[in-house]
């Protein structure tokens, strides 16, 4: 795979020794340390590594300069322009939500699906949509592990479908993806797509305005409001994935989507109000958390 400045990935694009490398970490450990915590180590050695692999780059100039971004609050990802994602790198920007650690659990329940439908029809495609794809993270993620996917990524926003775009390009998937702009489903419609899917995946919006404009208020500072705000009870947005999802799964498709910290009660609540899924589960994390609801669209799959 290419780098995100187009050339080759490699280590030491520039010429720093061992004692420089410990140096330019304890720099930028000094820096981030208000803001990282727990992560600066972690952050300060990814911060490094990824300098020292710019090609071209003044490694240590690049890195404090990440490192004074990260240290203003920018999430690691849009400080440095890359953000990691479920074993792959993406392009990331600071008009569209960075893709975050938590959201790889998403990921991970639709890829076990997605490996387990393949598994039994090797030779069938899989069809697939992304709602609201930010960065593209998912729709790349999906497309980069499973072959047999077929991928409609949309987004409400302009920035979002450049950006998904760019790392589609960048992991050469544009064969099998297709990108487009508009508010949520609208975009699909007229194009055949109803009831051909099987699986609907989306990391939608869940914070409760007041709390975007309290407690979350500083999530605005580089990243656009769109992709936290949720509502008036952080669920309506989802109100209108779980409403409008079911024309486009067919029988045996699965919707999979992201909530928030303690909104497990509401939204199974909303789910049992929606005729047509089965009954819904979820995925907790690694604290038991639930974090992602699972349905199935009733009905019987076709032969």
């Amino acid at each position: 795979m290419r780098s995100l400045d187009g050339s080759q990935d490699r280590a030491g694009g520039g010429q720093v020794d061992e004692t420089g490398l410990e140096s330019l970490k304890s720099k930028v450990s000094a820096i981030i340390a208000a803001v990282s915590g727990s992560a600066t180590e972690a952050e300060a050695d990814r911060i490094v590594a990824g300098a020292m692999a710019s090609r071209g780059a003044d490694p240590e100039a690049l890195g404090l300069g990440w490192a004074l971004k990260r240290a203003q609050g920018a999430p690691l990802g849009l400080a440095m322009g890359r953000q990691p994602f479920l074993g792959i790198t993406l392009a990331a920007r600071e008009d569209v939500l960075a893709p975050r650690e938590e959201t790889e659990l998403l990921g991970r329940e639709a890829l076990a699906l997605l490996k387990q439908w393949a598994s039994q029809d090797p030779d069938r495609p899989l069809r697939i949509i992304d709602m609201g794809c930010g960065a593209g993270n998912l729709t790349c993620a999906l497309a980069v592990a499973v072959p047999q996917a077929r991928i409609w990524a949309s987004d409400l926003t302009a920035s979002c479908a450049a950006l998904t775009r760019e790392n589609v390009a960048l992991h050469r998937l544009q064969d099998r993806v297709q990108v487009s702009q508009g508010d949520l489903f609208a975009p699909l419609a007229d194009q055949d797509l109803e009831a051909t899917m099987d699986l609907v995946v989306m990391n939608p919006p869940y914070i409760p305005s007041t709390s975007l404009e309290k407690s979350h208020a500083q999530l605005l500072e580089h990243e656009p409001r769109e992709a936290f705000d949720g509502g008036p009870y952080g669920v309506s947005i989802l109100t209108r994935l779980l409403q409008e999802a079911p024309a486009f799964l067919k029988p045996g498709g699965h919707l999979l989507f992201e909530f928030g910290l303690g909104q497990a009660r509401i939204i199974r609540l909303l789910a049992e109000r929606k005729p047509g899924y089965g009954e819904i589960r979820f995925a907790e994390n690694g604290r038991g958390e639930p974090r992602v609801g699972i349905l199935e669209k009733l009905g019987t799959p076709p032969e």
